[in-house]
This record gives structure tokens, sequence and C-alpha cells, in this order.
């Protein structure tokens, strides 16, 4: 059964920047324009000073959108937001189902609608003012690679003096901001506000990662976006969409549910071959191994870098980067298309990939002196892990050592997967714990182990800290460590807490160890 992640978090409070700068008029009759309403009762005039989708956050005088979830429907804390000074209701519920709060009608709206979320995201956008209008705004979507292609976009965008602002998986950062991430794409309360933020801070261009879960729940809903980018297609939240199909739908929406200017799309990937074929002479297309606008060519993988023909509508140029593997590759055409878009040269292009800014988690090096190499990468799903030791093992001398583990409460069925294409592509494979959450480690390990065969060189260590230890005491001069499955992550979720654990700490901490 498709579960709906929780919608309990709230990014900032409204004590924490002005929400009168640049704002229309708070009337609830002027939140709700654009909103298909079904029934309302009581007054639609009153002034709303903020917005919540969590009871808890609700303030008097305040508007409460109530969205049905996996776990709670909002509907049921309608009682709370009332008690704590909502002056305003949006909810899918009938109105009349709500008589036994005897709710004061002449001082309270009720508005029922089809869709919470939906409603959620115009009243939003018209709370903080539209400010996505005034953002040249890129989206990327995709299973991988969304991270670090913003990152590489922000460093053209930086490079072509404009003002920038990212947000993902990582944090939203922008000017001296930077706040940690809770989830990759915001609630779209959240995002409004943050976008909000940023013009207000002068920022001109924003990347955005959109996850599959934040176009099915309307996180993005009837924003207008400058750039789309679609990366690629591969197993990944299966605990969330039914099956392929319904992932595979989700990451179109980025295009069917918005207005996109400029899409670009990979049509290496067969999902993308499908989204271009829908969008027709609109698409501008990347790829290396099928005919495309913007394609890769002489390709040459190093241990230090990558280099490769940039071949273009406005010519070719040769690209060096310190970004390795071609899965990067596939990011940087990706670049090159919204570099174009944006009237950027091909000098500007190449210049600035030659030294592109290191993106926490991705392919990160670990180096304290030691004479083979440990890089820690988010890898998480049998794609991106098989990508990930392809693009090691292309410049790694010696033995590659693989370590990684699957979450916990999350997709069971690429447990196997992952194993099995861990032990068939890297020479040794370590198998441990990946924030198990409630799930038991070692049931977890048990699962993965079934794609593997007995004859695979490979170790299961339930402890993470210990099989990062092993791996690292296996590794030789010129082997390669592999860290995969957390990057950037700085915690362990364990039952229900956060625990701080960091694989980069853990990593250098082994090897000051054994070369001192």
């Amino acid at each position: 059964m498709k579960q709906t992640a929780p919608t309990k978090w709230f990014l900032f409070s409204e004590s924490d920047f002005s929400t009168e700068k640049n704002m229309s008029e708070k009337n609830l009759k002027n939140l709700i324009t654009g909103i298909e309403t079904i029934e309302s009762l009581g007054n639609r005039d009153p002034e709303i000073g903020n917005i919540a989708f969590d009871s808890r956050k609700v303030q008097q005088g305040g508007l409460f959108v109530a969205i049905p979830g996996g776990s709670h429907d909002g509907s049921a804390f309608i009682k709370e937001a009332l008690d704590k000074g909502a002056i305003a209701i949006i909810t899918e519920a009938s109105l009349e189902s709500l008589s036994s709060l005897h709710i004061d009608r002449e001082n309270i709206c009720l508005i029922r609608v089809a869709d919470s979320r939906k409603s959620l995201a115009i009243v939003s956008a018209n709370f903080y003012g539209d400010p996505s209008a005034h953002l040249n705004l890129t989206g990327v979507t995709g299973t991988n690679g969304k991270t670090t292609l913003t990152y590489i976009l922000e460093a053209l965008a930086k490079v072509d003096g404009r003002s920038t602002g990212v947000i993902g998986t990582i944090d939203c950062h922008f000017g001296k901001t930077k706040i940690p991430a809770a989830m990759t794409t915001p609630e779209s309360l959240d995002l409004n506000l943050n976008f909000r933020r940023m013009v207000d801070a002068g920022v001109t261009d924003c990347f955005l990662e959109v996850s599959s879960h934040a176009l099915s729940q309307k996180r993005v809903c009837d924003i207008n976006f400058d750039v789309g980018i679609f990366t690629n297609l591969s197993r990944d939240h299966l605990d969330f969409h039914s099956d392929m199909e319904e992932y595979k739908s989700a990451k179109a929406e980025l295009f069917r549910g918005n207005k996109v200017r400029v899409p670009i799309v990979n049509i290496d990937d067969p999902a993308g071959k499908e989204f271009a074929a829908e969008l027709k002479e609109n698409v501008v297309s990347t790829g290396i191994n099928n005919s495309a606008d913007f394609m890769a060519e002489n390709i040459s993988l190093t241990a230090v870098e990558s280099q490769f023909t940039l071949k273009t509508p406005n010519g070719s140029t040769e690209i060096r980067t310190n970004l390795l593997g071609e899965h990067n590759i596939y990011n940087l055409l990706s670049a090159s298309a919204y570099a174009l878009a944006q009237g950027m040269s091909l000098g500007m292009i190449q210049s600035t990939f030659r030294n592109i800014p290191s993106v926490p988690g991705r392919f990160e090096s670990i180096s304290e002196g030691q004479d083979f190499s440990v890089l820690v990468d988010y890898a998480h799903t049998e794609d991106a892990l098989s990508k990930a030791i392809t693009a090691a093992k292309a410049f790694t001398e010696g033995k590659v050592i693989v370590v990684f583990g699957c979450g916990g409460d999350r997709d069971k069925g690429k447990r196997e997967c992952m194993g099995r294409v861990a032990t068939e592509k890297a020479d040794f494979t370590v198998i441990t714990s990946d924030n198990p959450r409630t799930e038991d480690p070692e049931k977890i390990v048990a699962d993965i182990l079934e794609g593997i065969p007995a004859s695979a060189s490979h170790a299961a260590i339930i402890n993470r800290r210990e099989a990062i230890e092993y791996a690292i005491s296996r590794a030789k001069k010129n082997d390669l460590v592999l860290i995969a499955g957390k990057g950037h992550e700085d915690y362990q979720v364990l039952g229900t807490q956060k625990e701080h654990f960091d694989d980069r700490e853990v990593a250098r901490e082994f090897l000051e160890k054994q070369i001192h």
C-alpha cells in the first residue's frame, strides 16, 4: 500500500523574517484565488496572519489546511487548529461532517476543496506574493544526479554574475544563509517561504531538486520553471509509489503539471526518450549513446579527471573536469544545455567545468596521505551503485572494495538487486547497516545477501563503523574503497532516533590511525 509521507515539518517560523515586504493583501478571499471550492461556509473576508498544514503550528488568526496522509488525516486536527486560533479551514472533508465541532460560522470560514495539497500550493504562493515568478527557476528531477547537477548549475550561474540559491537534498542555501534539508523538496508552504526569502535577499536564479514525492504531492503545483531537467530513472521509492510506471509518471509531472520554458531530457534513458517524444519539438535532448542536441564524444576517464568533446548546436569544445565517472558526464551535458539556453558561451562552460566545486558526499575523496583511494558517495539505488562502482573501476589500478547497506522501512525489493550488482562489479563487498530505522538491521542484511552468490567475495558486518574500518584495513596500494549510501548525511537513524554518524569522519579517523 502506498504510504504518504508525514507532513509535520516546517522549515522556518513566521518570525524569522518580515512577511510584509512585497506582499499582496492577505485577505482570505485573495488567498484562495485560483482554488476550486466545492462548498464553503462563513466569512471569506478576514485577514490571514499565517498558514499551517500542521495544527501544532497554527497561530491566532491563521489558516489551517487539512491534508490527508498515510498516517494521519489532517481533518482530524481541525478542532486543535481552531483551539489554537485558526479563523479559516481548508479541508477535503464534507462540511456537514464537521457539524459536531459546533463551529462559530460568523467568525470561522470553512472551505471544502477536492484537493487540499493543490490548494495549499496555491494559497502559499498567494500568501508570499507568488515569489517563484520573480526567480529564474530551474527544476531538476530524476532518480540520480539531482544534487550534483544543481551544484554544477549554480557554479555556471555564479560565473555568469548571477545571485544564486539552491534547494535540495543537502540544504537550502543562498548568500550567507544555509539551512540543512529535512527532505529533498519542501512542502509547498515551506517552498514558497524559501522562494520569498531568496527574492527578498536579491537572489535571481534558483536551482530546485524536484523529487517524485513532491511531484505526486503537488508541492510544486502551478510553478513556472524557466528550465526543467530530467536526468534518469531507475528503481527507487517503491515503498511510496506502487510500481515503476507510477514512479515514472510522477517524474513526468515536472513537465506535465507545470509550465517549463526549456525542457532538457537525457534520451539515453528509456524514460527520457519517452518524455522527449511526448514533449516533441520543444525538448532539448542530451545523450552519449543516442544522437542528441548535446553529446559527449572521445570520452577519457582517469582517477583525477574526465575529458570529452562536447558537441552542441553552437559548436564543439574540449572539456576537462575534476568530476569523475561517466555519470557525471551526463550531468555536465544537462548543465551545458542549461548554460546555452541562458545565453552563456562555450568558453564560459569550458572554463567553469574545469574546476567545479566538490559536492558534499558525491564521489568525495577522503585522503590522509594513504597509498590507496577512499571515496564517499550517496549511491543508494541499484543503478547509482552500479554506476559508482563502474566509474571507480575505470581509474583504479588495484581492487575496488565497496561498503554499502540498505535503509530500513523503505523499498525492500531493491535490497537483493543491490547485493547482486555490488558483488558482480566490485572485487570485494562489505554489507552493513544504512539507517535501519525501525527494522532489524540483521534482517535487512539478510535480505541483501539473498542477491549474493555464495562464491562472491564479501563480508557482512552489521555495525557500520566496524564495516568501514574493516574495508579500509583490507585496502592495499592502488586499491579503492567506495563507501556508499549515505554521502553527505551526518547521522544514522536507529529506531526513531537520529544519532551522529558521518562516513567521512569515520573514514578519516581510521585512515589517521592506520597511517600514524
